[in-house]
């Protein structure tokens, strides 16, 4: 009888677990030898192993002379990083943890140097209010960085990654209001107008509108469409999407709130991911599940634990920034 090889969700599972044996200042020269037994067993046990490492690496410090410490360090100091420490270490990685997390995280190191020199800037799990000199008001999602360009002529925002809502009030300011991002330009003139611009991709952005006008354009194409209230689409720099009705996702998070109405596990999973430094496993076998209910985006154990109460899930934390979510 032949049995079905695990699922690539069940290798990430042992090779979490094996990064915490070896954590620990208890294992043995046996566990080491087994875990070396493991890794050599199948090139998707040391894919796996890669991966684990590459986001075990977030939280390690790194040595003067550029070389990762210990798993154990890892654990123990995974809370205690500051910015410039965390950059040092972004930096400073080579080899498969490097790839591995840039990889991971979509984000080429270029960027994020620009995001965390920019006028406005959250790191991941934290959202943040701020006023402008005109009146206006943005709220930065997490991991999000913006740029502030005011000048006689024009009031402009550039939306560097993430995800920005911003309320621009009716005043008798005459400079033209408007937000960029990598995709398009939306612009409001000088009425009043509430939306959110959310960066999706490189390739495509999101414009949701809950309060006036506004009107869309594609940074490659000679093409705009206005929006109004209640109205929501996606565009990329040539193209812009079928109007839809515009989701309380987009507006909820500035109030710590995740408003999903029939969306996926594995989308849902997605989403508050933005919100956790580590990284969530879910099981293919769950992802299809359908996910409805308001969800605090500020506490990702209650997020779990109400999941858990919902459906027929087992939550397992293998490590301080390892999640794993399978069927029960």
């Amino acid at each position: 009888m032949t049995y079905p090889k695990p699922s690539y969700h069940a290798q990430l599972e042992a090779a979490a677990e094996w990064f915490a044996v070896l954590a620990d200042n208890q294992a043995s020269e046996a566990d080491k030898q087994a875990w070396q037994q493991w890794l050599n067993e199948d090139e998707a046990h040391r894919k796996a192993w890669q991966q684990v490492e590459s986001v075990g690496a977030m939280f390690a410090s790194f040595q003067d002379n550029n070389t990762q410490q210990s798993a154990g360090y890892v654990l123990e100091n995974s809370h205690s990083m500051n910015r410039r420490q965390l950059m040092k270490g972004v930096l400073g990685m080579t080899g498969v943890a490097a790839l591995g997390w840039i990889s991971w995280n979509e984000t080429a190191l270029p960027r994020m140097a620009r995001s965390w020199m920019a006028d406005f800037h959250t790191p991941v799990g934290q959202v943040a209010a701020y006023d402008l000199e005109d009146g206006s008001q943005i709220w930065l999602n997490t991991n999000s960085a913006m740029n502030q360009s005011y000048n006689i002529h024009q009031r402009s925002l550039s939306l560097l990654t993430g995800e920005v809502l911003v309320q621009n009030y009716d005043t008798e300011d005459s400079r033209a209001f408007s937000v960029s991002c990598s995709h398009g330009v939306v612009a409001s003139g000088t009425s009043e107008a509430r939306f959110c611009v959310r960066q999706l991709s490189d390739q495509q952005s999101l414009l949701a509108v809950y309060d006036g006008v506004v009107a869309l354009m594609p940074l490659g194409a000679g093409l705009s469409k206005k929006l109004q209230a209640g109205q929501e689409v996606t565009f990329t720099v040539d193209t812009i999407g079928d109007i839809r009705p515009a989701s309380l996702l987009y507006e909820s998070w500035s109030n710590g709130l995740l408003i999903v109405n029939d969306m996926s596990l594995a989308d849902f999973v997605a989403e508050i991911g933005r919100y956790y430094s580590g990284h969530i496993n879910l099981d293919p076998r769950v992802a299809d599940l359908r996910v409805v209910g308001t969800f605090p985006n500020h506490d990702m154990d209650l997020v779990l634990s109400m999941l858990a109460k919902s459906f027929p899930l087992r939550v397992n934390h293998s490590l301080p920034w390892w999640v794993s979510i399978s069927a029960a």
